[in-house]
């Protein structure tokens, strides 16, 4: 079924499936065959491009897929692929694996993280979130990169809002380092308003928010802050994003994505030994009084 698949999620459903179907034919073959060429084919079963509709049901005749219901379903996800969403049209600010990790993360049915400097994107607030960019990119909160970051940040969000309030809502689970609540980005007011609305978020259902604490010593997020994404209807398929001042990575091959899953895992089991988030948070505060 392909209601309510996002383009991400649909793009590679698709890619995977044509790149089986070919099977054993040559790719050069295949891509003359179709009067394209062939980085044209590649570029479509690694799910770098998307593909029309009436260029799958070319495809599909070609490799002998003569069922009506089979060949619609593959359509349906070239449809579903080409929907154009709000994020496309930041394509000129942010780079391609950023822009691919927020088309995933509208399709994740579990969003995870961990975070070792600062409070997670979906967590922040507004204010938090324009000091903490500013910081990061070293430009004053005006300029207009600042704003264009911070304004994605908050989109997402506000979908990410809508999508815990459907009727299919995901789950969310991020761990924060005990460091990252005692760091005043912005200013003790800013962080005392960041902190919070982290309690009131821990409040609503399907959010879970951990903290690692200083005493826990040595843990598997000291190799750094990273966010997973899983999707129900997809076992076999992870997501990682791993974001840098140099570069942004997308991570989807499960021997690379695997030990972010064991690490998450691990990360979460440290609750029972951790504080809870109302201690830690309250203990934060006492500190910005000091």
């Amino acid at each position: 079924m392909t209601e309510g698949v996002g383009p991400a999620l649909a793009r590679m459903r698709l890619s995977n499936q044509l790149r089986e179907m070919r099977e054993d034919r040559p790719a050069a073959e295949v891509a003359r065959a179709m009067h394209w060429s062939l980085s044209k084919l590649n570029r479509i079963e690694n799910n770098k491009v998307t593909i029309q509709p009436i260029e799958v049901e070319a495809l599909a005749r070609h490799y002998g897929l003569t069922n009506p219901a089979e060949v619609g379903r593959l359509v349906e996800l070239s449809v579903a692929s080409r929907r154009r969403m709000w994020w496309r049209d930041e394509h000129e600010h942010l780079g391609e694996d950023f822009l691919n990790f927020i088309a995933f993360e509208n399709d994740a049915s579990h969003l995870y993280g961990y975070q070792a400097t600062f409070v997670p994107a979906a967590l922040q607030t507004a204010e938090y979130a324009m000091a903490l960019t500013s910081s990061i990119l070293r430009k004053p909160a005006r300029d207009p990169r600042v704003r264009k970051i911070v304004d994605v940040r908050l989109k997402r969000q506000e979908t990410l809002r809508a999508r815990l309030a459907g009727d299919n809502p995901p789950h969310v689970s991020q761990v924060i380092d005990e460091g990252v609540l005692l760091r005043p980005v912005g200013g003790d007011q800013v962080m005392a308003a960041q902190l919070d609305h982290l309690v009131a978020m821990s409040a609503q259902a399907n959010i879970e928010i951990v903290v690692t604490p200083f005493r826990l010593g040595v843990h598997p997020g000291l190799g750094g802050s990273f966010e997973l994404l899983t999707f129900s209807e997809d076992d076999d398929l992870d997501v990682v994003f791993i974001e840098t001042p140099a570069a942004d990575f997308l991570l989807a091959d499960a021997e690379e994505t695997e030990p972010f899953r064991e690490i998450m895992d691990e990360l979460l089991a440290t609750d029972a030994a951790g504080d809870s988030l109302d201690r830690a948070v309250a203990n934060a505060v006492q500190a910005l009084r000091q």
